[in-house]
């Protein structure tokens, strides 16, 4: 299964027509992290130095659980945990949503290792809830230059600025749904 099943709503007209209550806590979950984790991200060379380390801190450590989240996202999403049976046809636009979400996967991903690279780049421990989660990758992390460390850190941060502005146009798609086509797609993934 792809994740979306169409169905008949003659042959099956029990069929659900919402996300899960796992589905939409993974989701919502995520997405509350990563407003907090772009603000953390911001914020934490906008500050006066003494607030400086405690604003790494606490982005760490909810980067280390936004990157157990991912991955429980993603299986649970390639086990078909997050599949969805639609009462009537699928809604416009169907085949660009798949596009969509995997577009967001793969910026969620992306910017998760850069953030874990650009710390171990600089030879420093993740150091998630005081827990140091050292680099797999040790004698490569070593020897890398001040300038590789730089832009690892770059990449992350223009990345979380990519990641923001899809999230603003995915939450301007469901708002699409909501207020002009009213077909019911943001109920979907509410309560």
């Amino acid at each position: 299964m792809s994740g979306f099943e169409v169905i008949d709503a003659v042959r099956a007209p029990t069929a659900p027509v919402r996300y899960g209550a796992e589905t939409r806590w993974l989701h919502w979950s995520c997405a509350v992290l990563i407003l907090a984790q772009f603000v953390l991200g911001e914020l934490m060379h906008r500050v006066p130095h003494a607030w400086h380390g405690p604003i790494v801190s606490v982005h760490l450590s909810l980067g280390v659980l936004l990157a157990a989240l991912f991955v429980t996202r993603v299986a649970w999403r390639l086990t078909g945990g997050r599949a969805i049976r639609f009462a009537a046809g699928p809604a416009p636009g169907a085949r660009l949503a798949p596009l969509a979400h995997g577009g967001l996967y793969v910026l969620l991903g992306g910017v998760i290792a850069l953030g874990y690279l650009a710390r171990w780049s600089a030879g420093q421990p993740v150091v998630a809830f005081g827990v140091p989660i050292a680099s797999p990758f040790a004698l490569p992390f070593a020897l890398m230059s001040p300038v590789a460390h730089q832009r690892l850190g770059s990449l992350h941060g223009w990345l979380a600025w990519v990641i923001i502005i899809a999230a603003l146009g995915h939450a301007a798609a469901a708002l699409y749904h909501a207020l002009v086509l009213r077909d019911g797609v943001l109920r979907r993934m509410w309560r």
